[in-house]
């Protein structure tokens, strides 16, 4: 018993390394499930939603990918935290229509990491959120993992249109430094 105990042991992974692993990924090593029931669902209850009593309401993430080399990892998106998201660099998109929404990531079907990220423009490119201030920052880690889900939209980019190009076009300026951080 002890020697598979030990087998084991040698196979974990921290939640660095899962991000990690994550931003390093392709297109090619997920399996996208979109436009389907997540199974990732926020209940909330509400005494009065849009004029009826006792309503339980329910918002889902529309998109899910399964990990191929490690079907332990998969991520889901699309939740909101927000349906009408108004900031001054969302302006300089064609359509300045934007929401924010969150990406989980789920290792053995556990919640082990949540970041919020901004769908803007009528395409929907999905960036993440700035640091707070008044540069518009942002972590180029955070950007990686935002191209990853970026990469697996519905409609092929335009090989002319790549990510980096919607961070210029925001304002946004990439900055090399730890990402993600974790609260202790």
């Amino acid at each position: 018993m002890k020697i598979q105990w030990e087998k084991l042991k040698g196979e974990t992974m921290n939640l660095r390394q899962l991000v990690g692993r994550i931003v390093g990924s392709s297109r090619e090593d997920w399996h996208l499930i979109a436009d389907a029931p997540s199974y990732r669902d926020h209940l909330q209850f509400y005494e009065m939603y849009e004029g009826q009593p006792n309503v339980l309401h329910v918002a889902a993430h529309p998109s899910v990918a399964v990990y191929i080399p490690d079907v332990s990892i998969t991520m889901a998106w699309g939740l909101k935290w927000l349906e009408d998201f108004k900031e001054d660099w969302c302006k300089k998109f064609p359509d300045p229509k934007a929401h924010g929404g969150f990406v989980d990531v789920f290792f053995n079907n556990a919640l082990v990491y949540r970041t919020a990220y901004v769908w803007v423009d009528e395409i929907h490119f999905p960036l993440p959120r700035h640091t707070q201030g008044a540069a518009l920052e942002v972590d180029k880690g955070a950007c990686e993992f935002m191209e990853v889900i970026d990469s697996m939209g519905r409609a092929a980019r335009p090989a002319y249109d790549k990510y980096q190009s919607d961070l210029r076009r925001a304002g946004f300026t990439v900055v090399d430094k730890e990402w993600p951080t974790f609260m202790h």
